[in-house]
């Protein structure tokens, strides 16, 4: 009776795990997924901003690959994520590489309320070079909830007089677009910004505007670079200014996803509180 009972539970382990495969979708790209829950609130459409929970995972083994990885010890070891473990969610716009990379595709057509498996092969995501603790050639996997989505923003560079620009003994230039009011920032103030982020020609490479996310950090405290920690003591609340900043205030030789090295940054920034 025993034998019997076990030999039931491994049929419908594997129907259940068949029953799951026949419903994974496979995109041209190569990128699959298989909707775990469907949603019903808004679906997520390109160049979105959208609010999500994730969990991440590099695939070194592809058992159980639209399995729940989330309490397997042996999987943790290829962790390379989780909002839900910092209890913090992910907030993008779709189509601006700001996240994991070849995810976007993926959570096209999503619902808000909706759970999905997202399996990314290595050529969408780090390739042939692989990125940090991830090695060349790996596919991934996600396991994305979607919490928001609404149609983003297009931020577009300020128009600035080069005229008014100055610049300061460390090479730093800047332009007042605003000028606020009250003190000027200064180090140890908690500062809240907007900001968007730009290359020398043009290519927006962040914008916190676009993520609807304003940014705070301690000034002074070496917890952004170095540009930013000069120009902005040079702000009052409310103000807005453009920053150009040279590579040795910026990321100096260090090589970005999106930066590259030894690149001039170009931010416009309003300064919306100090604490």
């Amino acid at each position: 009776m025993k034998k019997i009972f076990v030999t039931l539970l491994l049929l419908t382990a594997i129907l259940v795990g068949c029953d799951n495969e026949s419903k994974v979708i496979t995109k041209e790209s190569g990128l699959r997924f298989l909707d775990d829950s469907l949603g019903s609130g808004n679906e997520v459409k390109p160049n979105d901003l959208v609010t999500i929970h994730f969990e991440g995972w590099m695939v070194m083994d592809t058992s159980d690959l639209f399995g729940d990885w989330s309490a397997d010890q042996q999987r943790s070891m290829n962790l390379i994520g989780s909002s839900k473990i910092r209890n913090q969610p992910v907030k993008f716009v779709l189509g601006t590489g700001s996240f994991i990379k070849g995810s976007d595709e993926g959570l096209i057509g999503m619902k808000v309320g909706g759970r999905r498996t997202v399996i990314i092969p290595s050529g969408l995501a780090y390739g042939e070079q692989g990125i940090g603790p991830i090695p060349p050639n790996t596919d991934l996997k996600l396991v994305v909830e979607v919490l928001d989505t609404r149609e983003s923003v297009n931020v577009e560079m300020w128009d600035v007089d080069p005229a008014t620009f100055k610049t300061t003994s460390s090479g730093l230039k800047y332009a007042v677009i605003k000028d606020g009011e009250g003190t000027f920032a200064d180090s140890g103030n908690v500062v809240t910004v907007h900001y968007s982020g730009y290359l020398e020609d043009g290519t927006k490479f962040d914008s916190s505007v676009e993520r609807d996310e304003p940014f705070s950090f301690m000034l002074g405290m070496g917890q952004v670079i170095p540009g930013w920690d000069e120009g902005i003591t040079l702000m009052k609340k409310g103000s807005r200014f453009r920053l150009i900043i040279p590579p040795q205030l910026a990321y100096g030789e260090v090589e970005l996803e999106k930066i590259p090295a030894n690149s001039t940054l170009i931010f416009d920034i309003e300064l919306l509180d100090i604490q």
